[in-house]
């Protein structure tokens, strides 16, 4: 089969590989719809950020059918709808006991750290699976994946109704982190993006016209250091910033601006357990995606109409969604 796998940087490649097979405790998911993160882009242009080693097939926002079952799976049926949880972890350290497997001693991630989603088949640990209810398409499934870090976000800020909320940088976490506030009840919530057409984007899905100057919540989804401060500032007195973008260089903030007026700092990685929350959002009709989704393109164009594109143009979707088969 082909596989989109990443080499080195700027080097994706469709390689023709052998179809996987599901070993004990895992199953085989033929994949129906891939999404390109931010990630996958980030480690075509300057990685290995989090890839340990290559090549290894990208991609980890995806839904499928199970097509295969590894020996002592039980509870999955050959042909149920699913989309997957992409960390990997030990389940015994003392954050997996407590329920905190995204910051797992030992964690890793399909489609970074094992061969993932961009290819026809993917082999996966049964315990990733989150099934689909039929309210939920194919498209919609290849977006809980990165609604669940939005919604992960907001609840480390413990977002609640009424609060008001601020979200810096309208990327695919950033639009996840405005539905998810948005359904968690906040009566405003404001999106700081530069770019006109993601700017557009984010009123569309119900952003407010502009940031107050102070706000409850402020959920910093650029990644980018010079950002910190100025979100910083715009946390209220006794305000929460949580910082889901992840940033590959130092940030430099004035720590008094923390203490006189007790802004808490909170780190949001990934998700735990929320995918099936994001789930149960979109079959319930709280989180409307349609305006996210678009028509796929094919695995042979990921690099000139997937990473370049979103690289290269402005009014390139949020989510390039790709069809493997």
């Amino acid at each position: 089969m082909l596989a989109a796998r990443w080499h080195a940087v700027r080097d994706v490649r469709l390689d023709e590989v052998p179809e996987p097979e599901a070993g004990p405790g895992e199953v085989l998911v033929e994949v129906s719809l891939a999404g390109i993160c931010g990630t996958d882009v980030a480690e075509y242009v300057d990685g290995p950020h989090m890839i340990r080693s290559g090549p290894v097939t990208l991609g980890h926002e995806f839904s499928g059918r199970v097509a295969a079952l590894g020996p002592g799976v039980t509870g999955v049926a050959v042909g149920q709808r699913i989309c997957a949880d992409a960390c990997i972890r030990c389940g015994t350290c003392e954050w997996c006991r407590r329920g905190e497997y995204n910051i797992c001693r030992t964690g890793a991630s399909v489609g970074l750290h094992r061969d993932g989603a961009f290819a026809h088949f993917v082999a996966l640990p049964a315990y990733t699976l989150v099934p689909l209810p039929h309210q939920v398409s194919d498209a919609a499934a290849a977006l809980v994946e990165p609604l669940a870090v939005g919604l992960h976000a907001v609840r480390q800020g413990r977002v609640a109704p009424g609060d008001s909320v601020a979200v810096v940088g309208f990327g695919m976490v950033g639009c996840a982190a405005l539905l998810a506030a948005r359904a968690a009840g906040a009566a405003r919530v404001s999106v700081v993006e530069p770019r006109p057409e993601r700017a557009r984007l984010a009123h569309e899905l119900g952003a407010s016209e502009a940031p107050p100057r102070r706000v409850d919540v402020v959920v910093e989804c650029s990644g980018r250091a010079e950002a910190m401060p100025a979100a910083l500032e715009m946390v209220a007195r006794g305000g929460r910033l949580v910082l889901a973008g992840i940033a590959h260089t130092l940030a430099t903030v004035d720590l008094s601006r923390i203490v006189f007026y007790e802004r808490e700092v909170i780190g949001a990685l990934g998700y735990r357990y929320d995918l099936e929350r994001v789930v149960a959002l979109l079959a319930a009709g709280r989180l409307d995606v349609s305006p996210l989704l678009c028509p796929p393109i094919a695995l042979p164009d990921i690099v000139r109409d997937g990473f370049e594109r979103s690289l290269n143009d402005p009014g390139a979707p949020l989510r390039v969604f790709v069809q493997p088969q």
